[in-house]
């Protein structure tokens, strides 16, 4: 069934002028990516500092994406809440170098779990890698739940920038009052 997975993501809300961007997320030493899905070798010195774009403001979404997981504390503990028990957390410091401001309410987040779910014969490709892996380009995807082996949440193998949940994990957190998140069925989702 199609509709048991969603793409979660945290757009900035309609209403906002201009929300904070961050800068990467560093990585821990030796490490190559916070997207590969699995747990990093060596411990990771914490805090993680993450700085903001001096050109955006101070106003922080709830969760970004684009390498690690970068949310709020209480998002964390929500998710852990709905039963996803995949995530390493890092204690995490947010500054931007040019208002002052700073915030340790946010957590950097290794997602583990790197899944080879979507159905490419169902979904709708429009570029990427010839091996079908790490950076398809989707113009609407269809996520085979056997192959998601019943995960809470996961990365898609096939675009690790997608990050899947399962239906009743974006219930809880929706019911929760997470009113910033974002839950897309996979077949509107482009990425």
């Amino acid at each position: 069934m199609d509709d048991e997975y969603l793409m979660l993501d945290c757009p900035e809300p309609w209403d906002w002028d201009d929300s904070a961007l961050l800068e990467a997320t560093p990585l821990p030493a030796g490490e190559k990516s916070w997207r590969l899905g699995r747990r990093f070798a060596a411990p990771v010195a914490e805090p993680i500092a993450i700085a903001i774009d001096p050109t955006h403001s101070d106003a922080l979404l709830e969760l970004y994406t684009i390498d690690a997981l970068v949310m709020t504390r209480r998002l964390l503990t929500a998710l852990g809440e709905a039963g996803v028990d995949n995530l390493d957390a890092y204690a995490a410091v947010i500054r931007n170098p040019k208002s002052g401001f700073a915030t340790d309410d946010y957590v950097a987040v290794n997602l583990i779990g790197l899944v080879r779910a979507a159905d490419l014969d169902r979904s709708n490709v429009v570029g990427g890698s010839s091996d079908g892996l790490i950076d398809v380009d989707f113009d609407g995807v269809a996520i085979d739940p056997t192959r998601a082996l019943g995960l809470a949440m996961f990365r898609l193998a096939e675009n690790t920038s997608a990050v899947v949940v399962h239906r009743r994990v974006a219930r809880h957190l929706l019911d929760a009052g997470f009113d910033m998140l974002s839950f897309r069925p996979p077949g509107r989702w482009k990425g």
